[in-house]
């Protein structure tokens, strides 16, 4: 336990931060009562990848804010970073799911010659005294446990509803067996393309790669190998923005490649900070918007901003209904979702405020139907396997977990990286604002 006089600089500049934010606060609150103009303070909470952080972004563009060229160098930044973090989470994925690279998962799986089911390339070998030093820095976490070395589960109780296991079906046992007769992640001939992703380390990182590494992610991205273990992505943690950004990986990495706006809502950057922004509803509404993290270590952040909130929108990403949560395997990002959802939402300082539940990705959601059932994950769903019946019943469920009857809770199907169709939700969810203010004002 650390003492009182350990606390970290980082720590205190927070702490310094957070103090100053609310001085800023309680003037302009003060002003503000002065006047007839008036704030509205929301929250955008959420578990980790749900889609806060776009929507945000969404909000800006609406209001007509826009990205300094500061901010569009950062997105190009991410965007580089997004790119080789999903190349890192792919490759230690064709090892952990033992595919071998150029394995043709349309292939007849029956017969019993290796090649036959493998894409021709060239081959050769690999510096494993190189796969050593890359693999230790960069392996994820949610790769680790899947490589056996941290299969111990969480001790404490999780539901079984939402369990998720590895796919055990002819392709998979196919991809274990050519792996393992290829030599496995030891002595497997890798393509010359590979060997130098493999070996090039964290050295990706350069705003400018040499021309060698950017044909290798290329080629990468076109292996069938790869595109299978892309298909089974939600047995590890790979970005959701992993094939937009791979599929034209020239384009992003390309020395005078400049971000679009669509660029910049699909580039991921992790909230590791509570960050304030203010939008002008109207001529005396201004929208106070915090966004903070949503990974369970940033949780402990959210407490200080919860006093006088007018209303929060909670985001759930409805496509995580097949994937585990980041900071624990063994739990299903849904249920994970759900369970905080509840914590929020049923907290007697929010017994009073409104809930606007984005059900986001839906554009994801769509398209996972086809392969992914929700049953196997749900088994209460007893319905058909389709977008009206899947989101009723997700919407159920979140409505369900609400315990004040007085509480409004609205519910909205979201695609964040869709400008057109989120700004109207935003439109709609600005009216309620506007609304409830100033209803809890006595001026409706």
């Amino acid at each position: 336990m650390c003492s009182g006089g350990d606390v970290s600089p980082e720590e205190k500049a927070r702490t310094a931060q957070s103090r100053e934010i609310d001085k800023q606060l309680r003037i302009e609150e003060n002003e503000a009562s002065k006047g007839e103009s008036f704030i509205v303070k929301l929250l955008l909470l959420g578990a980790g990848e749900s889609g806060k952080s776009t929507v945000l972004k969404q909000m800006k563009l609406m209001n007509g804010a826009g990205f300094t060229p500061a901010e569009i160098a950062n997105y190009r930044a991410a965007i580089i970073s997004n790119i080789i973090s999903c190349v890192e989470a792919l490759i230690s994925a064709m090892d952990a799911l033992k595919i071998p690279y150029g394995f043709k998962p349309d292939a007849d799986h029956e017969i019993s010659n290796v090649h036959a089911s493998l894409s021709p390339m060239p081959l050769a070998p690999f510096d494993k005294s190189t796969e050593s030093i890359f693999m230790s820095q960069s392996l994820p976490r949610g790769i680790r446990s899947l490589k056996g070395d941290d299969m111990e589960t969480s001790k404490k109780s999780v539901k079984e509803e939402g369990a998720i296991a590895r796919a055990d079906d002819i392709i998979s046992r196919a991809a274990e067996r050519m792996y393992e007769e290829l030599g496995g992640s030891e002595n497997q001939p890798y393509p010359p393309e590979i060997t130098i992703l493999k070996a090039s380390e964290r050295m990706l990182f350069g705003l400018d790669l040499n021309a060698s590494i950017l044909e290798a992610i290329k080629y990468f991205w076109s292996d069938t190998g790869v595109q299978y273990c892309y298909s089974r992505s939600n047995e590890y943690q790979l970005m959701d923005c992993c094939a937009y950004f791979l599929s034209d990986a020239g384009k992003f990495l390309g020395s005078g490649f400049t971000p679009s706006e669509m660029d910049i809502l699909k580039a991921r950057i992790m909230t590791t900070t509570v960050t304030e922004s203010n939008f002008k509803v109207n001529a005396k509404t201004t929208l106070r918007v915090y966004d903070v993290g949503g990974q369970r270590s940033e949780r402990k952040k959210w407490a200080p901003y919860f006093q006088d909130v007018k209303a929060i929108i909670f985001l759930i990403a409805i496509s995580s209904y097949d994937q585990v949560c980041m900071e624990d395997e063994s739990m299903n990002r849904m249920v994970e979702n759900m369970n905080l959802f509840a914590s929020i939402c049923n907290h007697p300082m929010f017994k009073a405020t409104s809930m606007i539940v984005f059900m986001n990705k839906i554009d994801i959601f769509s398209e996972k139907l086809a392969k992914s059932p929700i049953s196997k994950y749900f088994p209460t769903f007893t319905g058909q396997n389709s977008y009206e019946e899947g989101t009723a019943y997700f919407s159920d469920r979140i409505t369900e977990l609400n315990k004040y009857p007085e509480k409004s809770i609205y519910i909205y199907f979201t695609w964040a990286t869709d400008t057109s169709q989120i700004s109207s939700v935003l439109g709609t969810v600005n009216s309620i604002l506007l609304g409830d203010a100033l209803m809890n004002m006595g001026m409706l």
